[in-house]
């Protein structure tokens, strides 16, 4: 590999670790004191960069010199926040709304998700099955100490974590997203409810049977967005920010949550690892090779957004079948 293909390696690199609101270019430039004009042509490895540029480059993005020289071309450099006791439900959600703000400002954005459990985005709007979810991850998937012998009381005290739900979902519903579902969608929290209720984490058996009904709620709303075509906020008709939502059913390939976002010419995909954390890239023959996939499975899946009444109806009433099991099991 020549000096050339290393330089541009290296900025994608670097580009790779910086959050999706920066501009890359404004930040190189700031940081070698040079102009945007001079960062492009460094970046494109029109221009060799000096030793002391590569040494503000690593000290300011944590890269080290052995890294650097490793760096091979088929390599793939994703990026992201690990949700711990150092990385709060907060700073988590706040990462999803500032990506979903981004999106919002790019050209012609699309989502694109393949999902193994309902996206996350659904459920803001529902407070007792957004606090569950929230409640779930702290307590069960990081195992947060204070609350190991908590029971669930059905609210989320933060009014931060509440106030960024709420832009959450406020940005989703203007942004055009294809979604591919599967039942095993919604199993994974009936599953997770299930767990809650044998071991008696549930503080009432009143707010179990609040979190089942606003999990209907959830399904009657998703199944009426399929339907109509557009993205809308509960309990409300389609408005002049709605965008368009498209809904396929696959039963045969279980999704793993991967993320796509394509706008113009440029394109993120997200990953999903250890339970909740997604890691991000921009590596176009990753990408490219994402989409692909993506659209394969598409392919081979049934369309139930406007049309597919048939299908839409038997899916959904399958997933309310089951949820109606678990709540005549708590009689």
């Amino acid at each position: 590999m020549d000096a050339n293909q290393t330089q541009q390696l290296f900025f994608n690199h670097i580009k790779s670790k910086l959050p999706l609101h920066l501009s890359f270019v404004d930040e190189v430039a700031e940081l070698l004191n040079i102009s945007n004009d001079s960062a492009y042509r460094r970046i494109r490895g029109e221009k060799p960069i000096g030793l002391d540029e590569v040494q503000m480059l690593c000290n300011k993005y944590q890269i080290s010199l052995d890294q650097l020289l490793q760096i091979q071309s088929n390599t793939v450099i994703f990026s992201g926040n690990k949700f711990d006791n150092n990385f709060g439900l907060y700073q988590y959600l706040q990462d999803i709304c500032n990506n979903l703000e981004l999106f919002k400002k790019m050209e012609q954005p699309h989502i694109f998700y393949y999902n193994k459990d309902v996206p996350v985005f659904h459920y803001m709007q529902f407070p007792e099955l957004s606090a569950f979810k929230f409640f779930f991850w702290k307590r069960t998937l990081i195992g947060y100490p204070e609350l190991a012998k908590q029971q669930f009381t059905g609210e989320e005290s933060s009014i931060d974590i509440l106030e960024t739900a709420k832009k959450i979902i406020e940005h989703y519903i203007e942004i055009p997203s294809t979604e591919i579902w599967n039942e095993e969608s919604v199993h994974v929290t009936i599953r997770q409810i299930e767990w809650y209720r044998q071991s008696n984490i549930f503080a009432s058996k009143h707010i179990l049977l609040k979190v089942y009904l606003q999990l209907e709620e959830l399904l009657n709303h998703i199944e009426l967005q399929a339907e109509t075509g557009k993205k809308f906020l509960y309990n409300q008709s389609v408005s002049s920010v709605s965008a368009p939502y498209d809904v396929y059913i696959n039963e045969c390939l279980i999704g793993d949550n991967t993320i796509f976002v394509k706008a113009g010419e440029r394109q993120i995909t997200f990953l999903n690892h250890n339970g909740l954390n997604f890691i991000g890239t921009q590596d176009k023959n990753f990408c490219d090779y994402t989409f692909k996939n993506i659209h394969n499975i598409i392919r081979k899946s049934s369309h139930i957004s406007v049309i597919g009444e048939k299908e839409r109806s038997m899916f959904f009433n399958t997933l309310r079948g089951k949820i109606y099991e678990c709540k005549k099991n708590l009689q």
